[in-house]
C-alpha cells in the first residue's frame, strides 16, 4: 500500500497476470416483425388474429386449392398467408381496411381485394363446417341438451340477430332498415348445446321477421317432411310455435307450464350466449360494414365458419374481447299472437315432461 491506501504497482501487475473468467454473452436472434407467425407470441397472435397460429396455418392450406394470386406492382404477388392474415385482422377488429393496410404495407386496393377474395374462400367451406344434424344424430343432440336445462327432444335452438350494415343504395334500399331504425341483415342461426352453429341463413333485410325467415328456411322445410318426428327446435317468442318449434307459453297458469318455460329459457339461451361470442369475437359484425352487400353476407357466413372452426378447435375466447352490452344485445321484434290449435305438439310436452 502506498502512503494514500491504494494498492502498489506490484500488486495491481500480479492480479493483472491472473487469468480473466470468460463471461458468455447470450446471443440474441432477432424476430422478424414482419412475420406475425415468428414475431408475435401465441397469446399476441391469438389476440390479434383470434385464431392459434396453427389453425390459421391450417385453414391457409384449407382453401389454397381455390386461391388465385394477385398482382401488384411489377409482377410480385401478394402471399396467400399474408392474404389471410389481413382478413382476420380486419375481421377481429372492423377497422377501416385503409388503417389495416398501412399496417403491414400494402395498398388499400389491395387490400380490399384480398378481403374479399378470402371471405369468399372461407364461406366456401360453410358446408363443411355449418351442418344441420341427419335425423339419425338427433337422439344424441337431444341427450346433450336435456343435460342443460331439462327440456327433451331438442335438436338446436333458433334465433335471429341484426349485422348492422351500411346502406346498400337502390330503390330498395328501406327493406334493410330493421325496427332499431339501422340499416341491417336479420341473421337466423341454429345452434347445437356447444354453441356451434348447425345452420345460418344471412341473406334477408332487417326489416323481415324472425318467423319469415324460418318461415321460408331449407331448415323449417326438412322438418316438416317428418323424418324428426319427436324432436324439436327451441325458439323465443317472435316464432309461431309448430309441431317441431317449441316456443315460451306466454302466460303461465299452472306449475307445469312454469317448470316447461324455465326448462326452455335456461336451454334456449345457448343461441344468445352463440351470437354474443360470435360478436365479442369479430368485432366488425358489430359495427356497421362498410361492404358492398354481397361481401357483407359473406363475411357473416365466413365469421360464422371460423367461430365452428374455433369452438371444435376449443380456442378461448379473450377476456378483453368482451363488448358493451347494447353493440351484443339480441334485438327483438313484436310478440307473435298464438293461434288456436297450433300448440298441441307444445301442450303434449309441457304435459307428459312437466
Amino acid at each position: 500500500m502506498d502512503v494514500f491506501g491504494m494498492p502498489s504497482i506490484e500488486v495491481l501487475e500480479e492480479e493483472l497476470e491472473e487469468p480473466l473468467l470468460e463471461v458468455k454473452i447470450p446471443r440474441i436472434i432477432a424476430k422478424d416483425r414482419s412475420d406475425p407467425f415468428q414475431g408475435l407470441s401465441d397469446e399476441e397472435f391469438l389476440e390479434r388474429y383470434r385464431l392459434p397460429k396453427d389453425t390459421t396455418r391450417d385453414l391457409i392450406e384449407e382453401v389454397r386449392p381455390r386461391a388465385h394470386v394477385d398482382k401488384m406492382g411489377r409482377g410480385c404477388g401478394i402471399p396467400l398467408n399474408l392474404k389471410m392474415l389481413v382478413t382476420l385482422r380486419y375481421l377481429a377488429t372492423g377497422n377501416f381496411l385503409l388503417t389495416i393496410a398501412d399496417c403491414i404495407d400494402i395498398a388499400k386496393s389491395s387490400a380490399c381485394r384480398a378481403v374479399g377474395e378470402v371471405v369468399q374462400l372461407i364461406a366456401y367451406l360453410a358446408p363443411d363446417y355449418i351442418q344441420f344434424p341427419p335425423p339419425e344424430a338427433a337422439h344424441h343432440l337431444a341427450e346433450k341438451f336435456h343435460d342443460v336445462g331439462g327440456m327433451p327432444g331438442v335438436i338446436g335452438c333458433v334465433d335471429g340477430t341484426h349485422i348492422p350494415i351500411q346502406s346498400p343504395g337502390g330503390e330498395n334500399a328501406e327493406d334493410y332498415r330493421c325496427r332499431k331504425g339501422f340499416f341491417s341483415l336479420n341473421v337466423q342461426g341454429i345452434c347445437d348445446s356447444d354453441m356451434k352453429f348447425t345452420n345460418i341463413v344471412a341473406s334477408w333485410p332487417g326489416s323481415v321477421h324472425d318467423d319469415t325467415i324460418f318461415e321460408n328456411s331449407h331448415v323449417c322445410n326438412i322438418l316438416e317432411q317428418g323424418n324428426y318426428n319427436g324432436f324439436y327446435l327451441l325458439g323465443d317468442s317472435e316464432y309461431q310455435c309448430r309441431e317441431n318449434l317449441l316456443t315460451p307459453i306466454p302466460e303461465p297458469k299452472n306449475e307445469k307450464e312454469r317448470n316447461y318455460n324455465a326448462s326452455h329459457a335456461k336451454t334456449r339461451n345457448c343461441v344468445e350466449r352463440a351470437f354474443s361470442i360470435l360478436k365479442r369475437r369479430f368485432a366488425c359484425l358489430s359495427i356497421p360494414l362498410r361492404t358492398k352487400l354481397t361481401n357483407s353476407k359473406r363475411i357473416v357466413m365466413a365469421c360464422v365458419v371460423l367461430h365452428n372452426i374455433a369452438v371444435s378447435r376449443k380456442v378461448e375466447l379473450l377476456d378483453d374481447e368482451v363488448l358493451p352490452q347494447e353493440n351484443i344485445e339480441l334485438i327483438r321484434g313484436e310478440e307473435i299472437i298464438e293461434e288456436v290449435g297450433v300448440t298441441q305438439g307444445r301442450d303434449s310436452v309441457v304435459q307428459r315432461w312437466f
